[in-house]
């Protein structure tokens, strides 16, 4: 009987922990244009919605390193409508994880790769902390 409640228990914090949903990134002219791609995306208080990112480091706390707050403009659903992030705001061959918050919190690890004059994104594996 214990190894069912056990059971129980642990599906339910599995299946009742509210995950965070991943982002699409796109490299558009000098920019990241990002976006969810999921239409179950709905503003957060007040129509707003927040976009952040930061280095990855798991040995540090995140520190944001660039952020902007979005008030009553189009909720970045598809590429048409994506938020952009300046790549000036971006080192090149570092991880970043970048995270928007409207409903839900959606976010990615990402690499801006630098291939010898072309830039390319990267997306990283869960846990993973460099471009590698």
């Amino acid at each position: 009987m214990n190894k069912y409640t056990l059971f129980i228990f642990i599906a339910c914090l599995t299946g009742c922990n509210p995950q965070s949903k991943n982002l699409e990134v796109k490299l558009n002219q000098d920019n990241l244009c990002v976006f969810t791609n999921n239409s179950k995306t709905y503003y957060g208080i007040d129509n707003n919605f927040l976009i952040y990112l930061g280095k990855i480091d798991y040995n540090k706390g995140f520190k944001s390193t660039y952020e902007k707050l979005y008030s009553n403009a189009p909720l970045p659903i598809d590429e048409k409508n994506c938020v952009t992030i300046p790549l000036n705001e971006i080192e090149r061959n570092i991880a970043y994880e970048i995270v928007l918050d409207t409903n839900k919190s959606f976010r990615t690890s990402i690499c801006v790769m630098d291939k010898g004059n072309k830039l390319e994104v990267k997306y990283l594996e869960p846990g993973k902390s460099t471009c590698n």
